[in-house]
């Protein structure tokens, strides 16, 4: 294998050949240990930390997302009269009396659902920051032992002060988690393999939306039990396997590869190769013990981190609005209860299969941009379908259901690892990741208010907007690719070596993605 570096970040196809070859001939020209390692034994080695990391990591997520949503499954209910609803699943501890006994009036269960993102925007990027500091296997374990008391102890809250208080601290605890993970797994994955790893998550979270409409219809039937709604019987249950499992995730997780006690030495010594290969070797690791302001700094001044940040809040927009209210736009073609439940399956399920075979593409290719601009296109057609025939049938508009499931989480995902993967330096890419979902998830705070009650059935307003959103994230996002894919062919040309004259060693090795031999993936 050649020892030129800058063919190997290339996602062209002549680097997609070299990456094939041998490990061992670049390892023994560049002096790297683990120099008779094949690419066979890295697969081995990949499917080994598959299987120790992801595991714990889905389960807790699963859990993350019940903790977080057994209070507000049932914002639909908000737009749906009661009368309709008679699928056990919807608006779970609303139905089990959660209002009546807190003496919740008005829109003030609402407020307490809400209430959770003020905590949960303000320290996605701060815990990002912290992470190495504390150390995964520490961290992770302490955020989930603690939304998971928080989640026990609201069922037994009193009233509505005390019900915001818990929201406003399982905000802060659950905050952290996501964009941890997704960090997290940029220290064992090379570039190329996060995309699918990503998706895992994505499908996580899908199955936990229906384990939590189960186990809150079983755990219906115990209300007034020890005298308490079932609603408090819900919380208290959904918390106590969390705090369990945060328990052994401490002795699961390991920090990074060198401290994983499922790789043998062999394997970790294959860790320096991995980085050389993919081009994450030009960033700074940083100080464990202390933030790196200045590679923060460098991110928040960097036009693709803001670039991307800003796209993710459109596509963001269009998850949660969708999540949220396809049983809604379902209902008003005419369905109700069972059926309306029934009918989002089709459109989850095609979004998640579109989404897994184009994640595998995405990390086989090296490409990125191509296949979130395309998720966008799909989802406004289907935005556009959905403005364009509500007086064809209730056929057509489920289309465009299907149609925007499919684009959707292309749109939403693979920008996920697209940050990231252009971000070398540790805190630069714990400042730019951990902006981005912050900067996404604001947008869960005025998404839940586009589609009005007085728009129904047609939802122009709601449809429109999202659709609107969407556009401007998918411009965006073909502007950071095009840019991205320029920057690379500039230093192919030899247009960028001018950035080492005169720079110190510590200098050249704070470049990062600046320097002239890294490649971005577009």
């Amino acid at each position: 294998m050649t020892a030129d570096v800058s063919s190997e970040h290339s996602v062209s196809a002549g680097a997609e050949a070299k990456d094939k070859a041998s490990h061992a001939d670049y390892a023994v020209e560049n002096g790297l240990p683990g120099g008779d390692m094949t690419p066979e034994e890295e697969r081995h080695m990949v499917r080994k930390m598959d299987i120790n990391i992801f595991p714990i990591l889905i389960c807790l997520y699963i859990l993350s997302f019940l903790d977080r949503v057994n209070i507000g499954m049932c914002i639909a209910q908000n737009i749906i009269p009661r009368a309709q609803l008679t699928f056990p699943f919807q608006g779970n501890a609303r139905l089990y009396h959660l209002e009546d006994d807190l003496g919740l009036k008005g829109n003030e269960y609402q407020l307490c659902v809400s209430m959770l993102f003020v905590t949960y925007v303000t320290f996605e990027l701060p815990t990002n920051l912290v992470l190495k500091m504390v150390q995964p296997k520490r961290f992770i374990p302490m955020i989930s032992i603690g939304w998971g008391i928080i989640s026990m102890c609201t069922g037994f809250v009193n009233n509505k002060a005390q019900m915001i208080v818990m929201r406003l601290l399982l905000g802060v605890c659950e905050a952290g988690y996501f964009p941890a993970i997704c960090f997290y797994l940029t220290f064992f994955y090379r570039r190329r393999e996060l995309a699918v790893r990503i998706f895992y998550l994505f499908a996580a979270s899908a199955v936990s939306g229906s384990c939590g409409g189960l186990l809150a219809y079983a755990i219906g039937h115990m209300d007034g039990i020890r005298g308490y709604s079932a609603w408090r019987w819900l919380m208290i249950l959904e918390g106590i396997p969390t705090i369990i499992l945060g328990a052994v995730s401490y002795f699961v997780l390991a920090n990074d590869p060198y401290d994983a006690r499922y790789l043998t030495d062999r394997e970790k010594s294959f860790t320096p190769i991995r980085r050389q290969l993919d081009g994450t070797s030009l960033g700074m690791e940083g100080d464990k013990n202390k933030i790196d302001w200045q590679q923060c700094f460098e991110a928040w001044k960097d036009w693709k981190v803001w670039s991307l940040a800003t796209a993710q809040i459109g596509v963001t927009v269009m998850l949660y609005g969708y999540s949220t209210f396809l049983p809604t736009i379902i209902n008003a073609l005419g369905y109700s209860g069972v059926h309306t439940q029934l009918l989002t399956i089709p459109c989850y399920a095609t979004g998640a299969l579109i989404y897994l075979v184009v994640a595998h593409m995405s990390d086989r290719t090296g490409y990125r941009g191509y296949f979130v601009v395309g998720g966008c296109v799909a989802a406004c057609t289907g935005y556009a379908i959905l403005l364009g025939t509500p007086h064809y049938g209730a056929g057509a508009q489920y289309a465009g259901c299907i149609i925007v499931a499919a684009g959707l989480y292309v749109a939403v995902g693979i920008p996920i690892s697209w940050m990231p993967n252009n971000l070398p330096s540790h805190y630069k890419r714990a400042a730019g990741q951990g902006t981005s979902m912050t900067l996404g998830n604001c947008a869960g705070i005025f998404s839940s208010f586009i589609y009005r009650t007085q728009d129904k059935p047609e939802y122009k307003l709601g449809h429109g907007l999202t659709m609107a959103f969407v556009f401007c994230s998918g411009c965006l996002f073909a502007a950071t690719c095009y840019f991205l894919r320029r920057e690379n062919k500039k230093r192919d040309r030899g247009e960028r070596d001018y950035v080492l004259e005169g720079k110190t060693p510590d200098q050249i090795a704070r470049l990062g993605d600046y320097h002239p031999e890294y490649r971005y993936l577009y």
